[in-house]
């Protein structure tokens, strides 16, 4: 039995998924999801005629402070045989979604990560580059998801409390 206010593997994919299809929605796009969870990305959007598939990984690990480290790779899931890690290939997504547990989203070109393994996000340096992905509106977001202190492992999480609009305007921050 799960833990109350810990998310899980499935939980965190999902908070992925759905700040990405706020944001696509936000943007203009149509959402579209896959009937099955065999698909090699998590979502489809489409505007002006114009569709791309769309990976997306929550990212609650930091290597260093304020650094995430995205894994691009498959192990265990549907596509995978053992203990293997399979690189993600071209045709498998055209944009990478990537939610980290500070509350910053990335949507990534799938050619800027081909063939990498991990990509480090939050880094903000001449040699990064990754900023130029972040979404705008991402950087001062304070996520209802923060790593738990007092586990080491990476799958643990609790909520935090979040500003209601209403307490956020009124303090000033939005």
């Amino acid at each position: 039995m799960k833990k109350p206010g810990r998310l899980d593997n499935k939980d965190k994919g999902n908070l992925a998924v759905a700040s990405a299809i706020r944001h696509f929605v936000a943007e203009g796009y149509t959402v579209s999801i896959p009937l099955t969870d065999t698909a090699k990305y998590d979502l489809v959007v489409e505007r002006d005629g114009a569709f791309k598939a769309v990976q997306c990984k929550y990212v609650g690990y930091e290597g260093n402070p304020r650094i995430y480290s995205v894994p691009l790779y498959v192990s265990g899931g549907n596509r995978s045989a053992g203990n293997r890690r399979l690189k993600y290939q071209l045709g498998d997504f055209d944009t990478l979604f990537v939610l980290c547990a500070n509350g910053q989203a990335y949507a990534i070109p799938f050619q800027e990560v081909a063939g990498r393994t991990t990509v480090n996000l939050g880094r903000r340096s001449k040699w990064s580059g990754w900023e130029r992905y972040l979404l705008a509106g991402t950087s001062e977001i304070r996520s209802a998801v923060e790593e738990s202190t007092d586990d080491n492992s990476s799958n643990s999480a609790k909520p935090r409390k979040v500003a209601t609009p209403s307490q956020a305007s009124a303090t000033g921050k939005v």
